[in-house]
């Protein structure tokens, strides 16, 4: 049975939800190895602020791709619920 537009578009986008988080977890990657290298010779007062603000802000990139991760997992389910319906 072919897809129903509904389904191609749950698809795609799963798809691109699935690349989303892949560059988002690299690009945190190389932020987070450029801040480890930056902080050997950083110091002081602004080293202090910049450092907690670079975790807070970590914590939060990590909440946004464990709830996309989340989302994904339900769609998944979604479309398999949709298959089923409409066989």
């Amino acid at each position: 049975m072919a897809e129903t537009p509904l389904l191609v578009a749950m698809h795609e986008y799963r798809g691109q939800l699935d690349r989303h988080l892949v560059a988002l977890r690299e690009r945190h990657q190389h932020l987070q190895t450029a801040w480890l290298r930056l902080r050997e010779s950083y110091e002081g007062e602004g080293a202090e602020v910049f450092s907690e603000a670079f975790e807070t802000a970590s914590r939060r990139l990590e909440e946004y791709a464990a709830g996309g991760l989340d989302i994904t997992r339900q769609l998944e389910r979604k479309i398999d619920e949709l298959r089923r319906f409409q066989s």
